[in-house]
């Protein structure tokens, strides 16, 4: 795909003959574009709203990091011209090796032809929009991966997952949220250490079952509120780690234990 067909088909309001970036164009349709790409492709962008903000300029810096380009946080021809070439791939190793192991083979772990569609309707009850077979896989995985067995903690990580696709605050889709960079180690790992997890990866057959039906049962009691979710337990928290974050999400709003998760929007 040459640039300009690129550009066309992701950023429909570019101009792609100015002479700066995009931070100062005042182009807030292009900005959107360039926004919901960068949340689409693992850089945390916040909002689709068109404003050029810190937030979208640090995702921009993170990418342009990633690419060893000129590290100024403005999308300029340089930089649009790398997404080019990442476009239709992850951007991060550790998130291409977890898409490359993700199918739908697990679904095919429920014998039980009565659960999937039962899954399936509750799921898009509360997105709110239409799911496919490969999206059930990815929130089986990630929900067994993030988890305990308690039936009621794997509802409420399954809630978070998607009130992120709804929120606008996140990518908008369920590959798109779990692949996010520093999300869900489950899935992404670190840069120490690059994921996927083997409790991703490797679902038995028992636990798929478990979790279709719990996600089946309680998901439409889990709040949609959250978007967010932590151990809530201090000795899970190792040196180096933000035990702060456990007690600002125990204090915020709408927070609530679950199991041995606490959710909320912190």
């Amino acid at each position: 795909m040459r640039l300009k067909e690129f550009v066309k088909e992701n950023f429909q309001h570019l101009d792609t003959n100015m002479s700066g970036g995009l931070a100062k164009s005042g182009n807030r349709n292009a900005i959107k574009e360039l926004q919901q790409w960068l949340n689409d492709n693992g850089y945390e962008a916040g909002s689709v709203d068109g404003i050029y903000g810190s937030r979208t300029a640090g995702a921009v810096r993170e990418f342009q990091t990633d690419n060893n380009l000129t590290v100024d946080g403005d999308a300029g021809k340089e930089t649009i011209s790398a997404m080019l070439k990442t476009t239709g791939t992850p951007v991060a190793a550790r998130v291409n090796k977890a898409k490359s192991q993700v199918d739908s083979k697990l679904i095919a772990q429920i014998p039980n032809e009565k659960i999937v569609p039962a899954l399936k309707d509750q799921v898009e009850r509360f997105l709110g929009a239409e799911v496919d077979v490969y999206d059930l896989d990815l929130l089986i995985r990630a929900t067994a991966a993030e988890a305990s067995a308690n039936s009621k903690e794997r509802a409420g990580v399954a809630a978070v997952i998607l009130n992120r696709v709804r929120s606008g605050r996140y990518p908008s889709t369920i590959e798109g949220v779990l692949t996010q960079r520093n999300q869900f180690q489950a899935v992404t790992g670190t840069r120490a250490d690059p994921g996927p997890s083997s409790n991703f990866t490797n679902v038995g057959g028992g636990t798929v079952r478990g979790v279709a039906k719990d996600i089946t049962q309680y998901l439409g009691s889990m709040s949609k509120s959250w978007l967010n979710f932590t151990a809530n337990n201090p000795k899970a928290y190792g040196p180096g780690t933000n035990l702060d974050f456990m007690y600002t999400m125990r204090d915020a709003p709408n927070s609530q234990v679950v199991g041995q998760t606490v959710f909320g929007t912190a």
